[in-house]
């Protein structure tokens, strides 16, 4: 390896290390503002300007040396931006001279020359880059002194420039065009890490800012810019003026927004949730999370539930948890144990649905499952890790990883811009990555994208398709006829010759990776071909499910039993349960944050329960990697979690309960499993359980199809979130509306499981013929087709 001399020190680093991440190996530190992590460095601030310098060999191959004998080196005629400079062995850097202070303090007087000295106003104030290297690299008397001798801190005394301030490019993100400072990361991260071209630097010279030809940023992943802008150029809308960053209580925790388990920070204040960030994990999320985890948090303070409720008559009223518990006893008094059902969200962690398990064993009842479940369990596939997806020659991707686990997006993405995983150094990753290259096209040929409805990745593929729902399984005949060799036939609308470039392309590969999405896991047939097709060719598989836990939970033991009688009694902690279960039960417990029309109608007693933010417990996510939940600083109440709750079910129902606390549970997963679950590495601990669960088909027919969405029902709660996603749009192929007799642009009400929802009709050429589409955050379904035409059925 290259060994450096940065000032006093000497390195050894990998080749192609930058002079950058060479300095910060070392020790030292030196300014920037346009390199960040993960993304292509540009050398475009100028602000991490170096001497550098390096030895030479002569003809006869060895060091050229000075007079003393001392091997010399040849020092480049200028400063050199070292986020660019490629180090080589023997390379001298010098950060710490006269020559390179001034010309970094000249950086930062030439950045604040236009930027306006508004700190005090500014969300950034605090945890801003331009404020840091202002104070450790700006001007000081050393470089200039006015006539008497007074210090100068700046030489230009014309006017800064006045521009658009508050300029909103989403109802998520707002742009202060004055504040900007032109470092082009958010420009770089919208084109090489989702891969969006939404935004670009607009005019020359002091008249450039940065800007959108589109309306708003039409990406899953617009919130990160607001984490890596260096200044307040860019803000999150959603927690704009909430506070100081140093009046934030931080709390490192986990999205349960999707399988992934991204890293996220918590960032509470007065005891609320005002914003979320993402926390870096380079294995997991580099440091990127989707726009639902970032944004969707708002529902957490809405329509608390702080105290127990009981029913009085035909309402529900405040409660000591005393009486709640005597309401539970009443209620339970002539149940049969083996008639009461347990429903838990499809975010409930290992130590609750281990409470549960538990517990439906004691009961002996065979209904115990959880919201988000698929037909086929996840964990009948085994599972891999997001950096195998960098490592693939071939990816084939069944379903939408955009909206059902948006951060295989961003994997994806990666690969097929060539992109490997960095070397760690001392500093942790790379801040200026040469590897990384600025305007690198997907490269088609490695991917194929077939899903019941055109997808976002399905504009990188080589290979694509769209079927119809429910011909999941008929497409993977096709698909495994090309394999043996076979021609396949028209699958539900894709083409023969799609069908056998991606079988030919997926027999070439060595390593193969599948997603396979909620359209195959609900069909049966279709998730045991693509099971066979995996095991005989040596993949690797993303099971995209729409709970957040599902393997988790499937592990712990919760899944429902194939003689499971209908419960007369429900303890449930989904907030939206099938309506068929609530009507079969003559007894309902609620266990949820908050009220909606169903805890309102079904409800005979509710439990207040803590939010996913305020938990401490374990997911399992999608690569079978333990992430742990942290409790933030949130005024709750008095919400209890779910082991508790459960408990105290236990207790109304005359039996002891299994397990009564968190700590309990870790302790019997620490026996049982031998993983501490207080003690998870860093980035998370791979766990792989030994699970055997049979398949549990649900009912699906009609044509209205729920397509998967990265934005739940509750997000649509919160006031920006609500406001950014508007009225749910029905999707459908002209013919197909104009047949039933509906015009584009109808505002109509649909039936759903979530009972009746509005929905603004459009048309889409590119769907299948006969069906209609709306975007929910639940497996794929099919139901039949019921809507209302509100009063004359146009638009508003």
């Amino acid at each position: 390896m290259p060994k450096v001399k940065v000032n006093d020190r000497t390195v050894e680093v990998p080749p192609g290390t930058s002079a950058m991440d060479a300095i910060f190996h070392a020790g030292y530190d030196v300014p920037l503002f346009c390199a960040e992590r993960h993304l292509s460095p540009t050398g475009s601030c100028r602000m991490c300007l170096v001497k550098a310098g390096a030895p030479r060999k002569g003809p006869d191959g060895e060091w050229i040396t000075d007079e003393s004998g001392e091997i010399k080196i040849f020092w480049f005629p200028k400063l050199m931006a070292s986020c660019t400079l490629a180090v080589s062995d023997g390379m001298v850097i010098d950060t710490l001279s006269d020559e390179v202070r001034h010309a970094q303090s000249g950086m930062v007087e030439l950045t604040l020359a236009n930027h306006p000295l508004d700190c005090p106003t500014c969300d950034k104030g605090g945890a801003c880059d331009l404020q840091d290297r202002a104070y450790e690299y700006g001007l000081d008397e050393k470089f200039y002194t006015g006539p008497t001798g007074e210090p100068v801190y700046t030489r230009y005394e014309f006017t800064k420039r006045h521009v658009d301030k508050h300029h909103p490019l989403s109802e998520f993100i707002i742009l202060d065009r004055e504040r900007c400072i032109h470092c082009k990361r958010c420009v770089r991260y919208f084109e090489e890490i989702p891969g969006d071209q939404v935004l670009d630097f607009i005019e020359r010279a002091v008249h450039t800012f940065i800007g959108t030809a589109d309306e708003g940023l039409p990406s899953n992943f617009s919130g990160n810019i607001t984490d890596i802008c260096p200044v307040g150029a860019l803000l999150d809308r959603v927690a704009r003026f909430r506070g100081r960053n140093w009046e934030f209580e931080q709390t490192p925790s986990v999205s349960v927004d999707d399988a992934s388990g991204q890293y996220i920070w918590i960032d509470a204040r007065s005891g609320r949730i005002e914003r979320i960030r993402a926390r870096e994990n380079p294995e997991l999320n580099d440091i990127w999370i989707s726009d639902a985890a970032r944004f969707g948090h708002e529902w957490a303070d809405m329509d608390r539930i702080t105290t127990p409720l009981v029913r009085k008559g035909d309402a529900l009223e405040p409660a000591t948890w005393e009486e709640a518990l005597a309401a539970m006893r009443r209620g339970l008094e002539d149940v049969d144990r083996t008639r009461i059902g347990l429903l838990l969200p499809g975010d409930a962690t290992l130590e609750e649905g281990m409470a549960a398990a538990a517990l439906a064993s004691q009961f002996g009842t065979g209904y115990l499952d959880f919201e988000g479940r698929t037909a086929v369990p996840a964990t009948n596939f085994p599972a891999a890790t997001f950096a195998s997806v960098l490592e693939a020659d071939y990816i084939l991707v069944l379903g939408d990883p955009t909206e059902e686990l948006p951060i295989a997006h961003v994997w994806i993405h990666k690969r097929l811009r060539g992109v490997k995983m960095p070397q760690r150094l001392n500093h942790g990753t790379p801040v200026a990555d040469l590897a990384i290259r600025e305007h690198t096209p997907p490269d088609g040929s490695l991917l194929g994208a077939f899903a019941p409805h055109p997808t976002r990745v399905m504009e990188w593929a080589a290979s694509r398709g769209v079927f119809a729902p429910g011909q999941a399984a008929a497409f993977l005949a096709a698909f495994e006829a090309a394999l043996a060799g076979r021609e396949p036939e028209e699958a539900a609308g894709v083409s023969p010759e799609a069908v056998k470039r991606a079988a030919e392309s997926w027999k070439s590969a060595e390593r193969r990776v599948l997603f396979v999405g909620a359209e195959v896991l609900m069909d049966v047939k279709a998730a045991q071909l693509a099971e066979k097709i995996a095991k005989s060719q040596g993949a690797v598989v993303f099971a995209m499910t729409p709970a957040a836990n599902a393997r988790g939970l499937e592990a712990m033991g919760v899944w429902p039993a194939g003689d499971a009688r209908a419960p007369r009694a429900v303890f449930t902690a989904a907030e939206d349960p099938a309506a068929d279960l609530l009507e079969m039960a003559d007894f309902h417990v609620f266990h949820v944050p908050r009220l909606n029309d169903k805890v309102r109608r079904y409800a005979d007693v509710v439990l207040p329960a803590k939010t996913p933010y305020e938990k401490r417990g374990t997911l399992l996510n999608v690569e079978n990697r333990l992430v742990g939940l942290e409790p933030a600083h949130v005024r709750a109440g008095e919400a209890e979690g779910l082991v508790q709750a459960l408990a105290l079910f236990a207790s109304a129902a005359g039996v002891e309960p299994p397990l009564r606390f968190v700590r309990q549970a870790r302790a019997r997963f620490l026996d049982r499993y031998k993983v501490n679950l207080d003690r998870l590495d860093p980035y998370g601990t791979i766990w792989r359980p030994r699970v055997s669960l049979a398949p549990r088909p649900l009912s699906q027919e009609g044509n209205l199809y729920l397509k998967p969405s990265m934005w739940k029902a509750r997000h649509r709660l919160g006031e920006a979130a609500g406001r950014a996603l508007g009225v749910l749009e029905l999707a459908a192929h002209p013919e197909t509306a104009l047949a039933e007799g509906l015009d584009e642009g109808a505002v109509l009400e649909v039936e759903t499981p979530a009972g009746a929802l509005s929905a603004r009709l459009v048309f889409d050429a590119g769907l299948p013929a006969g069906w209609f589409y709306l975007p929910a955050g639940v497996p794929a379904m099919r139901l039949p087709f019921r809507a209302l035409v509100p009063r004359g059925g146009e638009a508003s």
